[in-house]
């Protein structure tokens, strides 16, 4: 098992190996096959943060995410998407929508600073077989503009 800053590390790697303007430029339903190991990085982080710092209970796990949406400027990538988690002992999955961003400096490679929103305070999750009937269920209906601000979602965990 990885650790926390483990993870962050080897995500900043993936990162770096991964993402450039043109992945991010292309237009994708998901991004996930072009992105390396992001995805599943990003669902471990989550985990391990919403374990440490918040009331996410412990018979929850992560599975993994959809990456829906990226941007990336000079010192900031923003990724928006879907988590997909069950519980333990249940053959069944839900999910939420999420967003994170994170600026770095290339020079020291080294996180500089990230942010985690997970989870809509007034639209509860779904299950993952409702979603699969929906996919554009956590996008489309919520945001004004297609810069899908994350400050148009109430988020239920703000993790910084």
């Amino acid at each position: 098992m990885k650790s926390l800053e483990e993870l962050q590390d080897l995500l900043l790697d993936e990162i770096q190996n991964n993402l450039n303007k043109k992945v991010v430029s292309e237009s994708h339903d998901y991004y996930n096959e072009y992105t390396g190991y992001i995805s599943v990085l990003l669902a471990s982080i989550l985990e391990k943060r919403l374990l440490k710092d918040t009331d996410w209970n412990s018979n929850r796990w992560i599975d993994d995410s959809l990456l829906t949406k990226l941007k990336l400027s000079n010192s900031k990538l923003s990724i928006w998407g879907i988590m997909i988690w069950g519980v333990k002992n249940l053959n069944k999955q839900w999910t939420d929508p999420f967003y994170f961003e994170i600026e770095f400096k290339i020079e020291n490679e080294k996180f500089d600073n990230y942010t985690f929103l997970f989870g809509d305070l007034i639209n509860h999750e779904i299950s993952y077989e409702a979603f699969a009937n929906n996919r554009n269920y956590w996008d489309v209906d919520y945001y004004t503009t297609s810069d899908w601000s994350p400050v148009e979602r109430n988020w239920k965990y703000i993790i910084t």
